[in-house]
């Protein structure tokens, strides 16, 4: 979870060419408060993604007469990695969650959701 006491300095994470689980971990945390599913689901997407990329190679070492088949299953996972990282990447920025630098706001990305979350809150009590 984000902790308030790490937000007085207005943390920022680099974004880096090729998604770390930890760098998307991060991300997720600092989102804490659940108010659109979508990065979630796109965060699963690419880690799904990346699994089945990794299975593909794998099976290149126990199926050695499908190498092919499983190289191409392989690139074809990587450019979807790609695709949905890119997603990721301009969502962040659309939403002004990216600063100049590459870095994305841990706290504005945290204030955003909260900010969210209570406007559904408060359309859900008003009805």
């Amino acid at each position: 979870m984000f902790d308030n006491s790490e937000r007085k300095g207005d943390q920022t994470i680099k974004l880096t060419t090729e998604p770390s689980d930890e760098l998307l971990r991060t991300i997720c945390e600092a989102a804490d408060v659940i108010a659109c599913e979508c990065p979630g689901y796109l965060v699963r997407l690419l880690r799904q993604a990346r699994i089945f990329r990794n299975y593909t190679n794998s099976c290149i070492e126990t199926f050695p007469e499908d190498e092919a088949t499983h190289r191409w299953l392989s690139e074809q996972a990587k450019q979807w990695e790609s695709l949905i990282y890119a997603t990721i990447c301009e969502l962040l920025e659309r939403e002004q969650l990216l600063e100049r630098t590459g870095e994305v706001s841990l706290a504005k990305l945290h204030d955003r959701s909260r900010t969210i979350a209570m406007k559904q809150l408060n359309m859900s009590e008003s009805q």
